[in-house]
C-alpha cells in the first residue's frame, strides 16, 4: 500500500471512494473533485502541456489558495514515485496521530 493510500484511509476514503478517483472522468464525483483530479493529472503527466480547457476548469471551480495547495501536495506525493519505482513501496502502512 502507497503512504498515499493509507493517508487517504486514514482520512476517511473507503475501496469505492478510491475506484471512482480511478475512473474520475465517468464517475459521480462533483464537478470540484473532477477538476481537482484533472489538475492533478496534468501535472503528473505533462505540466507544460495542459490544456486551456482543463486551466479554465481548474480556475472555476478551485479558489488560487485550493490550486497553490494542491500542487504543492502533488509535489510532496511525488516523492513517493522514487520507491514505487525501485520496488520499495511498502505492503502496509500504519499512519499513528501525532
Amino acid at each position: 500500500m502507497s503512504v498515499r493510500g493509507a493517508v487517504a484511509r486514514q482520512q476517511g476514503a473507503n475501496e469505492e471512494l478510491l475506484a471512482e478517483v480511478d475512473h474520475y472522468e465517468d464517475s459521480g464525483l462533483s464537478p470540484f473533485q473532477k477538476a481537482a483530479l484533472r489538475l492533478a493529472d496534468a501535472y503528473l503527466d505533462y505540466p507544460a502541456g495542459m490544456t486551456d480547457e482543463v486551466r479554465d476548469e481548474v480556475r472555476a471551480h478551485l479558489t488560487s489558495a485550493q490550486i497553490t495547495e494542491l500542487v504543492l501536495k502533488l509535489m510532496g506525493y511525488s516523492s513517493d514515485k522514487i520507491m514505487v519505482a525501485l520496488g520499495l513501496d511498502l505492503e502496509e502502512l500504519t499512519i499513528i496521530p501525532l
